[in-house]
């Protein structure tokens, strides 16, 4: 498990949770938008508990291993919506052809025929 410093506090979330959550963080950045996020994590007393946190590109946030004797809660659910947004931030994006043909700073109308 690992343990995740946000804001001042912490959490102990499973390993693929937090090595996704910092993927996550740092794809943001290519849109410059914040995520809130339902998280599992373990409490003091070995309990699954979910940790909400909202997360963007400006965040700071520390990943420490830590031994625990706590069972890792299920993750199954949680991995797939966070890599799925992983993907949907990452992934190349198609455009139409109309975006990608080049143009100057001027439009057709600017150009004077009279002269």
């Amino acid at each position: 498990m690992k343990r995740i410093s946000y804001g001042g506090a912490s959490f102990l979330t499973p390993d693929d949770v937090a090595d996704a959550l910092l993927e996550l963080v740092t794809a943001l950045g290519i849109t410059h938008t914040n995520e809130t996020l339902n998280l599992p994590a373990v409490d003091d007393d070995g309990n699954t508990v979910i940790v909400t946190v909202i997360v963007g590109p400006m965040s700071t946030l520390i990943s420490i291993p830590e031994v625990s004797q706590w069972t890792v809660p299920d993750t199954t659910n949680v991995l797939v919506a966070l890599h799925a947004r992983i993907h949907a931030l990452t992934a190349p994006k198609s455009y139409s052809v109309e975006e990608t043909i080049a143009t100057t700073d001027f439009d057709w109308q600017d150009v004077d025929f009279t002269q």
